[in-house]
């Protein structure tokens, strides 16, 4: 390990982030477990001083020690994912971040053949004052690029072809939108521009990733049939805490379009009960909305409310159902608890959305499925109309709009 690591700061680091989870995790068993994660860090440390490691590659053999699994996958088991939390914790702190209320697992590795490169561009990335983010962002694109060019027999930059690049570039047709195809090819044509990158190439990529441009109009399909919506909704466990809060969710989403940022936002406040409206302003436009509350809306609201959601004096509506029981920060979109729904269900996601912004974009066809389960509506089309712009959802959804179906 480098001699200028000094353990008294990473004890004083350590000691703090012990008792911030000791402080903030509600349930002892946890907290406990958490503690004792982090107390055992040091330790480990100072057995692996003499490695001439970096405290981050300490850190990467620690989470291995702890979940048995390569740094940073998926653990195995519940207890190791119990164990792994604490570790990413003690990472963020090392690499000079906040710690996060969230964290995923690495479901692919970047080849380690590639990881000085990495590591290079990285650095690169920062003298270049690329925000934290910007990095992260990057990483992940090159990553899935790496992986590809890895997988066609590329062993490292000098043997990289030309035609390697055009089949990765064709690729990329079908799983990822206009928008989505050029950002990575964006990125691709940054980290050639590294001088540590350019010097390894045997030939000129440039060429390959000039003109780009974005058709800003073209999207991944996202809509689904309303026998698919129904097999989604019916997919939801409702005797389940998580499944109420899911099927509310999918229900503000799917009938009124919300975005996931609004339903994140959602608090009482923005109920108003005698006259039986949503009123928020949307996060993304900032424009005000009144909605009507649908009576299923309201079934579904109070029975989360009344027998899923935490205690908690919190305003929002929507609250973490493990401790601490806080708002969901402002990056979960809710997106893998939502596919999951989906692949339940048996409904083919491939080259389509498929989270809560799938379900606003079909909310026509989940309005035409919860309107002909309830017998006081009686929709008199057989196939639903095409979705409105966004600034229509509160004209369709009105008192006025309702009461045409009673």
């Amino acid at each position: 390990m480098a001699d200028c690591i000094l353990y008294n700061e990473l004890e004083e680091s350590m000691a703090q982030l012990k008792s911030m989870v000791l402080s903030e995790i509600s349930t002892p068993k946890l907290a406990a477990t958490y503690a004792k994660v982090i107390d055992d860090f040091i330790p480990f440390c100072q057995r692996n001083s003499g490695n001439s490691l970096s405290l981050s590659e300490v850190v990467e053999l620690y989470y291995e020690h702890m979940t048995k699994t390569k740094p940073f996958r998926n653990p195995d088991t519940v207890y190791l994912k119990r164990l792994a939390r604490p570790v990413f914790m003690i990472q963020d702190i090392v690499e000079g971040r906040p710690v996060s209320k969230k964290y995923s697992y690495n479901i692919c590795e970047i080849p380690q053949i590639f990881m000085d490169d990495i590591r290079h561009y990285k650095d690169w990335l920062i003298e270049n004052n690329s925000a934290q983010g910007t990095v992260q962002t990057r990483i992940g694109r090159i990553k899935q690029f790496l992986i590809d060019i890895h997988d066609t027999g590329c062993t490292s930059i000098t043997t990289l072809t030309a035609d390697m690049l055009i089949k990765f570039i064709g690729g990329l047709s079908g799983r990822y939108s206009s928008a989505g195809k050029t950002n990575i090819l964006y990125t691709i044509r940054n980290y050639f521009t590294c001088p540590h990158i350019r010097r390894k190439l045997e030939f000129n990529p440039l060429p390959f990733l000039t003109n780009l441009h974005t058709n800003k109009h073209e999207r991944l399909e996202s809509c689904y049939t309303p026998e698919e919506i129904r097999r989604v909704l019916n997919a939801v466990d409702r005797t389940a805490a998580k499944g109420k809060m899911h099927y509310l969710m999918l229900l503000l989403a799917g009938l009124y379009g919300l975005r996931s940022c609004d339903i994140r936002m959602i608090e009482f406040a923005n109920i108003d009960w005698k006259r039986q409206l949503i009123m928020l302003n949307q996060h993304k436009t900032g424009r005000y909305l009144e909605l009507s509350l649908i009576q299923e809306v309201v079934l579904a609201m109070l029975d989360y409310v009344k027998n899923a959601r935490p205690k908690t004096t919190d305003s929002h509506i929507f609250i973490r159902p493990r401790s601490p029981h806080i708002p969901y920060s402002n990056n979960n979109h809710f997106a893998s608890k939502i596919a999951a729904y989906f692949k339940i269900a048996g409904v083919s996601t491939e080259n389509k959305h498929a989270g809560l912004h799938s379900m606003r974009q079909a909310w026509p066809l989940l309005y035409w499925r919860i309107t002909c389960l309830s017998t006081r509506y009686l929709p008199s089309w057989d196939i639903p109309p095409r979705r409105p712009q966004p600034d229509m959802y509160g004209l369709i959804l009105s008192s006025c709009e309702r009461s045409r179906w009673r």
